[in-house]
């Protein structure tokens, strides 16, 4: 699925630095498209440049306009998700642990895996370079993360503010496992699958954890 996104003239440049029109900015949404879809399809190992151009119906030359390399069109769809972290953490801000907090965890994590389903190769790869510590996917990656740990810190502190929760478990990293949890393991879900774990259960088993760890109530058999 193509990534709805409206980009200011003003805002887009080419590779050398000229800012584009409006009809080489649709060329460039057609490349990143492209490039998601092929990653999708294949992954990124043997993803180049001539394969997107061919999947576009423009030439190599083209692509070089807009992104240095297949990894420079890959980091743009990265920072793309960044802008839609916001739907997923406000899932998580307000009161958890009022009596709607378990379903409120279970509707965040049905849809960010829904969210990782269609963007899981992208998401893959932005994890994969951030953690070789290649500085732009790092920095890209701080910006996703941040987001879902200061929502995540508030439910903890709250938590230990009401007694729910030890006043031992430290916030940040108890928010930064939580992360992980939601982060990572919906892109497992396949394996899962084959194993027998049904999407509704993996779903359901992450909820729980999400919910208990982070607002210490204590979850309905």
């Amino acid at each position: 699925m193509a990534v709805e996104r409206v980009e200011n003239d003003a805002d887009v440049m080419a590779t050398d630095g000229r800012v584009i029109g409006r009809r080489a900015i649709q060329t460039r949404r057609r490349i990143l498209d492209a490039t998601a879809s092929l990653l999708r399809e294949q992954g990124a190992l043997d993803l180049k440049v001539i394969d997107v151009a061919r999947e576009v119906g423009t030439s190599p030359a083209t692509f070089y306009q807009y992104f240095a390399d297949v990894e420079d069109a890959i980091l743009c769809l990265a920072a793309e998700l960044v802008e839609r972290v916001p739907e997923f953490a406000g899932q998580i801000d307000g009161r958890w642990a009022d009596d709607d907090g378990l379903d409120r965890a279970r509707a965040l994590v049905g849809s960010y895996t829904g969210f990782w389903d269609e963007h899981g190769a992208v998401l893959r790869i932005m994890h994969l370079r951030a953690d070789e510590r290649e500085p732009r996917f790092r920095r890209v990656r701080n910006e996703y993360n941040n987001q879902f740990m200061v929502v995540m810190v508030e439910r903890v502190r709250e938590g230990q503010a009401a007694g729910r929760l030890p006043q031992g478990m430290d916030p940040d990293a108890t928010a930064g496992a939580m992360l992980s949890v939601l982060d990572r393991v919906p892109s497992y879900r396949e394996s899962f699958e084959k194993r027998g774990t049904s999407r509704e259960a993996m779903v359901e088993t992450i909820a729980r954890i999400l919910f208990g760890t982070l607002t210490g109530v204590r979850t309905p058999t």
